[in-house]
């Protein structure tokens, strides 16, 4: 069985991640969509708890999909979910640089390999700062984010 790990914050998921996943649950077996915290990315605009109920809704046709949440490292989780391999996305040659870092720490570390999709044109340019950004100033966010997230942040908003 080809088991993947896709490990990422998605704070919040965007288009782009879910595509990515779309794409991927046709080329594994099984798709671990993984949840971590990361610590140097700041104050998560969303939670873990919305982040896996948005992204289930999301997929929830797709039954080879499984949306997980974990801490640590993600290399120790994918070990513990008997991943065959890491999936990330690139959106950019400046994603590439950081990414193949990262690639090649975790198969110095463990064996695991890096598996990378290219995001697909209209996506490649969706940040979680341009989105914060875009939130931050109310403008409507739809074309980037899934409505489930997109009224979660213009609510939050609101109260702030």
């Amino acid at each position: 069985m080809f088991k993947a790990l896709y490990p990422g914050s998605f704070d919040p998921p965007t288009w782009g991640h879910i595509r990515l996943i779309r794409r991927a649950a046709k080329l594994f077996d099984v798709l671990i969509v993984g949840i971590g915290e990361n610590l140097k990315k700041g104050k998560s605009l969303c939670t873990t708890q919305e982040k896996i109920e948005g992204l289930s809704k999301e997929t929830s046709d797709l039954p080879n999909v499984e949306i997980s949440s974990f801490s640590g490292l993600a290399i120790d989780f994918a070990k513990k979910k008997d991943a065959s391999c890491l999936l990330r996305g690139l959106r950019s040659a400046k994603d590439m640089d950081y990414e193949m870092e990262m690639a090649e720490a975790n198969y110095k570390l463990t064996g695991i390999e890096t598996l990378f999709l290219i995001a697909e044109s209209d996506t490649s340019g969706i940040s979680a700062t341009l989105i914060r950004e875009l939130a931050a100033n109310g403008a409507p966010l739809g074309e980037f984010i899934p409505s489930y997230f997109e009224s979660l942040l213009q609510n939050r908003i609101k109260k702030s």
